[in-house]
């Protein structure tokens, strides 16, 4: 076995059961996936007996602050006597995807339990699991235990994780939605979650800020390929005119996919260190593999959902370098008749 090697599910089960001690390392920017698995890890492994952490380099953001708690998860918060023997990371494709974590945890990784198909192995052992959320892993592995005759699954852990499967999956509308995917959502129902105050908390609550930013973003708003392509590029400036934060803009990516006749939806964001360098979010409809057109610029993701970093000498360059790309993939599936029946139930 290399030392990237995939491992099998049963191994991933027998080295968290193995522990004593646990840093569960989460991505950078968090999402619902990533907190909710890092969150149900930890409740999973402190049944268990064992000590567990979930650290984090950002902060987490308001709306997700349910899933833990607190606001803050940075590994300054480690207790001090605590020296991990398993270090996990929880829904992260990439090393660089630590963010601030990576310089000091990515060489420690001893197992990364992810989903992403298209990702870059960076621990000694990696298990990807093609689910529609790594949440749905987390939740095999209370299975699995629940099997060797530990049922430690509660109502904490199970808000936790259908935050993050109900996120991952855009509320159950995306293609790697399964019928286990539902059969997984029914065992957290029979711990009582309340799933409605779960996605008002997810989607329908939000601050005055972010209605700004929707504002801002849908004025910006422009199509290209026939209204095929939809692009949001949300400059520094229009942080400014707003008084906006990177929280605010976050989801703006979700404006771009319920466009009628839409098939790939791209949001540009500008760093705000870094003038030159651009967060790129894709998500795609029907036919497109976003997954692909990001990998072109280093990223990768999902068939449906993507992500890369560029750099760019301005916001007008980032985009038409972007486009382009775009556009020649459109059009090679319009040719191919990739759309042809496409939306047909």
């Amino acid at each position: 076995m290399s030392e990237l090697s995939n491992i099998t599910f049963p191994e991933v089960c027998d080295k968290l059961e193995a522990a004593s001690s646990v840093v569960i390392l989460t991505h950078m920017r968090p999402d619902a996936d990533t907190l909710g698995s890092g969150f149900a890890l930890r409740e999973l492994l402190r049944s268990l007996g064992k000590r567990a952490e979930v650290i984090n380099g950002d902060d987490i953001p308001k709306k997700l602050r349910f899933i833990f708690g607190v606001d803050s998860l940075r590994p300054e918060l480690l207790p001090a006597d605590f020296t991990p023997d398993l270090v996990v990371s929880v829904d992260v494709s990439a090393s660089k995807l630590l963010g601030e974590l990576e310089e000091e945890w990515a060489s420690r990784a001893n197992l990364a339990i992810d989903h992403h198909v298209l990702g870059t192995p960076f621990a000694k052992n990696t298990y990807v699991g093609d689910v529609g959320a790594c949440g749905e892993i987390i939740l095999d592995i209370y299975r699995e235990f629940k099997a060797r005759g530990r049922d430690l699954l509660n109502r904490a852990a199970a808000t936790a994780l259908y935050a993050a499967i109900c996120s991952d999956t855009g509320s159950f509308k995306f293609e790697s939605v399964t019928a286990e995917t539902h059969m997984r959502i029914a065992e957290l129902h029979s711990v009582g979650i309340n799933h409605a105050e779960i996605a008002r908390r997810l989607y329908d609550s939000r601050p005055i800020s972010q209605i700004m930013a929707t504002k801002a973003a849908l004025n910006a708003l422009h199509f290209y390929c026939d209204g095929k392509l939809a692009v949001i590029n949300f400059t520094q400036a229009m942080m400014a005119e707003d008084n906006l934060t990177r929280e605010d803009i976050d989801d703006i990516i979700s404006l771009t996919r319920g466009i009628e006749g839409v098939e790939v939806g791209m949001s540009i964001k500008q760093n705000a260190e870094d003038l030159t360098l651009f967060k790129v979010s894709m998500r795609s409809n029907r036919v497109a593999d976003v997954s692909k057109l990001c990998a072109v610029f280093g990223g990768g993701g999902h068939v449906r959902a993507g992500g890369c970093t560029v750099n760019a000498p301005d916001e007008k360059a980032a985009e038409e370098m972007l486009v382009r790309e775009i556009e020649r993939e459109i059009r090679a599936l319009e040719q191919s008749g990739a759309f042809e029946g496409a939306d047909e139930l």
